[in-house]
């Protein structure tokens, strides 16, 4: 059975990246590079203690004109990114979906 998670997993260069993903293995949110494992898990921290927060999302669009979300911290650092949307009233949804997910302490480790 799935359930919601963050995987982190290492990438190009040896960089770090997190994605949180609900119970349908769809990404809801996913990180920029982190140069350190150590650095990646705290950001997971920072996005489970900033995302039940609905301030702390930024509705955006792209430069096709999709909207997206971005999570930041109370810090504004920007935690995390969405993917595209079809609609605004979709990528809301979306927003919902990540601050109800995100507390999760579920975490796939592909590091190892």
């Amino acid at each position: 059975m799935a359930t919601v998670h963050y995987e982190l997993e290492k990438v190009r260069n040896g960089h770090f990246i997190f994605k949180l993903k609900g119970v349908n293995g769809e990404i809801i949110l996913a990180s920029a590079t982190f140069c350190s494992k150590a650095s990646a898990e705290n950001a997971i921290n920072f996005a489970r203690y900033n995302a039940p927060d609905e301030n702390n999302y930024e509705l955006k669009h792209s430069g096709n004109d999709q909207p997206y979300f971005i999570l930041r911290g109370k810090n504004y650092q920007v935690l995390g990114q969405s993917g595209p949307y079809q609609s605004e009233t979709a990528a809301k949804r979306g927003i919902k979906t990540a601050m109800e997910c995100a507390a999760t302490q579920e975490i796939m480790d592909l590091t190892v």
